[in-house]
């Protein structure tokens, strides 16, 4: 169960910024302030309320974010909120992506090491060689991907959060 959370005002959206500087990585958290009233539930949630998103994970150059609930009055709501930058695409743009560094390391693991012998009896050595090399580099690269994916994100960034349902709603509807 969630609540649905809109904003109290003719805005289609609901605006926040970043109200800290932070270095994320898979399960930050992340401290937004609300630049609206909203409305969640039967709660009216103030301008300034502090809410709080967990990096849900990377993709291309964007890191996601998603708030699962807001701390009012003594009670826990239970919402879904994606966040969504300034060029309405979903999470948060962030010029450096660890996946093409995946990519590059994952290619170059795999050809070290590796020599070709041409004798017909080596062919079964040199497949499995190959699918050794293979899984080493791809768990070494796996592990780097791990702790590299991380991402700068700045104080005062102006973000949308959206929920997936609402916004559904209103595409159905174009």
């Amino acid at each position: 169960y969630s609540n649905t959370i809109i904003p109290d005002s003719e805005e289609s959206f609901i605006r926040a910024i970043v109200d800290q500087n932070i270095t994320g990585y898979a399960g930050s958290r992340l401290r937004m302030r609300l630049l609206d009233d909203v409305t969640a539930g039967k709660f009216i949630v103030k301008k300034g309320t502090y809410l709080y998103a967990h990096v849900t994970g990377f993709t291309g150059q964007r890191v996601n974010l998603t708030v699962t609930s807001i701390f009012q009055n003594n009670n826990i709501l239970p919402i879904r909120l994606d966040l969504y930058d300034n060029d309405a695409l979903p999470g948060l743009y962030v010029p450096a992506s660890a996946f093409r560094e995946f990519s590059k390391v994952l290619g170059s693991d795999a050809s070290q090491g590796m020599t070709i012998q041409q004798q017909a009896e080596n062919n079964n050595q040199l497949v499995m060689s190959l699918l050794q090399k293979m899984f080493q580099s791809t768990t070494t690269a796996v592990g780097k991907l791990i702790r590299s994916n991380k991402a700068k994100l700045k104080y005062n960034t102006q973000v949308y959060l959206i929920d997936p349902e609402e916004l559904k709603n209103k595409q159905n509807k174009y």
